[in-house]
């Protein structure tokens, strides 16, 4: 009758020593390198602890119906604002020349945050030639994923030509500018003030240059970026001026510390990783050497009861 194997295992021999010998310093030695060279190996090699991490997030913004237009005319030491500040319009200079304002968020893919920005200006202006215009306009920022971070932040745009202009259009993305990561933990709302005084403030004391290096010195703020423009050449008795801006809120990377357990976790798959390699290289060399009597020791044999 033809037999089979249906069940095998291998004999388990047992090496044994004293405190105070060879066989015990090279298992101590082993087990040293076991422990401790995973982890030199991977920290020499740099990236064992996770400093900063990166995610995608498209913020939540909203525009704070807030805004100040500068048009510069022929005469530029004198040039004509139009503004949701008082203050700023408060001048028989700067009084009905923005005669409408319209704007309006679009939700394009109905997530529940706004994707854009449309907003349009037109501005009466009569035997005044138009060369060049600044406009800030003022958000409320957020975010939610893996930082807590709300802000007032801005959009600036400029443009100014050779030629006196009937109509300035312009379509750019509203992008976030990170000088430090950002925190992972709390809710960060340090630039959660106002850039630009609501009132008590007058005229002269609005300067635009002052604004924009203050915002510029903060460690995170909003930029306009990948501008498309086109400025018309014309007279403003023709028409009214206008203007026009579509500002696109992208989802972008956003650079942050994790959090402590974020950061044991890669640097213990990181060393675990290692390890397994390293048991498996040392058992080998531990068998050959005892295997081999390299090192002095009692064998025991499973099949005998003593020595």
């Amino acid at each position: 009758m033809a037999v089979y194997e249906v069940f095998s295992y291998c004999a388990k021999y047992r090496h044994k020593t004293t405190i105070c010998s060879s066989a015990s310093v090279f298992i101590v030695v082993i087990s040293l390198l076991i422990i401790l060279g995973p982890f030199l190996l991977v920290y020499r090699s740099n990236g064992f602890w996770l400093r900063t991490s990166a995610y995608r997030e498209q913020p939540e913004v909203h525009f704070k119906y807030q805004y100040v237009l500068i048009i510069e005319t022929e005469q530029f030491n004198n040039p004509l604002i139009c503004s949701t500040f008082s203050y700023l319009r408060s001048t028989d200079h700067n009084e009905g020349h923005c005669a409408i304002v319209k704007s309006r968020e679009i939700d394009n893919d109905e997530d529940g945050k706004y994707d854009e920005l449309s907003i349009e200006f037109s501005v009466v202006l009569e035997s005044t030639a138009i060369y060049g215009i600044k406009l800030l306009l003022v958000f409320d920022y957020k975010l939610h994923a893996m930082s807590s971070l709300q802000m007032e932040s801005l959009g600036y745009l400029q443009h100014s030509a050779g030629l006196p202009g009937a109509r300035f259009d312009a379509t750019a993305d509203l992008h976030l500018v990170q000088r430090k990561p950002l925190n992972s933990y709390g809710r960060d709302l340090k630039y959660n003030t106002s850039i630009i005084a609501n009132e008590n403030t007058l005229y002269q004391r609005f300067d635009l240059s002052t604004i924009l290096k203050e915002y510029g010195r903060r460690r995170v703020s909003t930029i306009l970026s990948n501008i498309y423009s086109l400025w018309t050449a014309g007279l403003s008795s023709d028409g009214p001026f206008i203007l026009t801006v579509v500002i696109h809120y992208p989802e972008q990377n956003f650079i942050y510390r994790p959090r402590f357990w974020q950061v044991v976790k890669w640097a213990w798959m990181q060393y675990i990783s290692v390890l397994l390699v390293f048991l498996y290289v040392f058992k080998s060399v531990k068998t050959y050497v005892f295997r081999n009597r390299l090192i002095p020791s009692i064998k025991y044999v499973p099949w005998k009861k003593s020595l």
